[in-house]
């Protein structure tokens, strides 16, 4: 039986109660009476077990001599146990209020979490590529430094091979001339 069943069959029982006052002494009521004794011993009994205050309570209340008053105590103990159940719901619902609060809070931070894993994926992703821009551009200027080493070997020898053509023509020229 769900909670809100429960309750309404608490109310239901307690206003069934109301209905057996005052008390009277002729079959009919008393069948009422036993009806009633027995559906709040029932529920009492599904609501909180059979070792619990009220269905003990309210049994020994059932037995008093006078008859008016068992009725009256057994209203009054029904509507005791209807109040800590309401306690025991609105209890529930805080507790499940809490743990949607934590399950949302923990979402929150589970998404934080992966937010900040890709932007540390990212960093590394954008550093992993300026290593290779930077092995690139390593490599070029040792190229170029090749060249620039490869440039001046060149000249050398253009230089050297100006220098040796000069020396022939002007050998040439001594000699025809």
């Amino acid at each position: 039986m769900s909670s809100a069943n429960l309750h309404e069959r608490f109310d239901e029982l307690i206003k069934f109660g109301k209905t057996l006052l005052p008390y009277q002494n002729n079959l009919e009521y008393l069948a009422k009476k036993g009806k009633w004794e027995a559906q709040c011993q029932a529920i009492l009994e599904r609501a909180f077990g059979k070792d619990s205050i009220y269905l003990r309570k309210f049994q020994a209340v059932i037995t008093y001599g006078n008859k008016e008053a068992h009725i009256t105590s057994g209203i009054s103990l029904m509507e005791g146990a209807k109040e800590d159940l309401d306690l025991e719901s609105k209890s529930d619902k805080l507790g499940k209020i809490k743990r949607e609060i934590q399950e949302e809070k923990a979402e929150a931070e589970r998404r934080a979490a992966v937010v900040e894993t890709k932007q540390l994926g990212s960093v590394i992703e954008v550093i992993d590529m300026l290593r290779e821009e930077l092995k690139r551009r390593s490599q070029l200027n040792q190229d170029i430094m090749n060249m620039h080493k490869e440039i001046g070997e060149i000249r050398s020898i253009l230089n050297e091979m100006k220098d040796n053509l000069g020396k022939l023509i002007r050998q040439t020229l001594e000699q025809t001339g």
